[in-house]
């Protein structure tokens, strides 16, 4: 199983069509919010709401992905806290929790659940390199920040 990841594009479309056709074989990807644009300009994207969204998104999804369910919001007005994402992931079931809204690309595993942001492809803060997250599934689950290179963006 493989899912691409991207977050706070802030209507960068080109880098989520460049995504797809990069990963031809991906069985998922998803969006976790403030792409800027219209939900059918998205597809195959799955996406959320985030603060800077005008069009029509849920707020959250809980998303099936091989026999793991993953929490995906945006992040913004949210306690981004490892406590606070831990437990929004266990009142849904979930043991991989993404947010996106900081831009800022992280991963670690507290208490059981796994959480990811996936950065910005588009915008990065705080220092880091323009970002997206390959999440490979199964027994060996593998998180993995991919850059992009803006020349190329």
């Amino acid at each position: 199983m493989l899912a691409v990841i991207t977050s706070d594009l802030h209507g960068r479309l080109e880098i989520l069509r460049r995504l797809v056709i990069e990963y031809p074989d991906a069985d998922l990807f998803l969006d976790a919010g403030d792409s800027g644009r219209k939900p059918a300009e998205l597809d195959p994207f799955v996406s959320v709401k985030g603060n800077c969204d005008i069009y029509g998104f849920e707020r959250f999804r809980v998303i099936t992905f091989g026999d793991e369910r993953i929490y995906l919001f945006h992040g913004d007005r949210a306690d981004l806290s490892d406590e606070a994402l831990y437990a929004r992931a266990l009142r849904h079931r979930c043991k991989i929790i993404v947010h996106g809204h900081t831009h800022v690309p992280r991963y670690h595993c507290y208490r059981g659940v796994r959480i990811i942001c996936p950065g910005s492809p588009a915008y990065p803060r705080g220092g880091s390199a323009a970002t997206y997250v390959v999440l490979r599934g199964g027994s060996a689950a593998k998180v993995e920040f991919v850059m992009v290179d803006y020349e190329k963006s």
